[in-house]
């Protein structure tokens, strides 16, 4: 599995957030999740740039904890609708990783205990990690993008 490098502009995001805690990400969590994305689908949608969906993991400032934003891109001056959360995603310099939706643990695992360690790069915790979904379920694959420092 070896990433694409790529440099991303800062973009907006507008979602739902939830607290998750390290160690405690599970299937069921990200299904309930998106399940609240959903519900509120349309809505974003209308304001979104794009048909592309983004699971962001905002770092928080408490220790193993992020806020996971579950949303659509926008555009920076798009209204936040009540009950959502819009977030700016900084630019930055990525290892993008693809992987088909249901081996998203697996990657994560081997992106951090495997791939990092031996890089030549280091990991930018001040931007946070996201995940590019497609359009529809049934293509594939996702995108992992992971901040960097660094060249390769």
């Amino acid at each position: 599995m070896n990433p694409q490098i790529t440099q991303r502009e800062p973009f907006a995001v507008l979602g739902v957030v939830t607290q998750v805690r390290q160690g405690f990400e599970t299937p069921e969590l990200f299904a309930d999740i998106w399940k609240k994305f959903e519900s509120r689908r349309q809505e974003i949608e209308s304001l979104a740039i794009g048909a592309h969906y983004f699971g962001v993991n905002f770092p928080t400032d408490k220790e193993a904890v992020t806020d996971y934003l579950a949303g659509m891109m926008v555009a920076a001056d798009a209204p936040i609708l009540e009950g959502l959360e819009k977030r700016t995603v900084p630019s930055g310099q990525f290892a993008v990783f693809e992987c088909p939706v249901e081996a998203i643990g697996e990657s994560y695992q081997h992106i951090f205990t495997e791939w990092l360690p031996g890089a030549t790069v280091r990991f930018n915790p001040t931007v946070p990690v996201f995940e590019e979904y497609p359009e529809s379920r049934s293509q594939q694959p996702i995108r992992i993008h992971v901040p960097i420092r660094g060249d390769m």
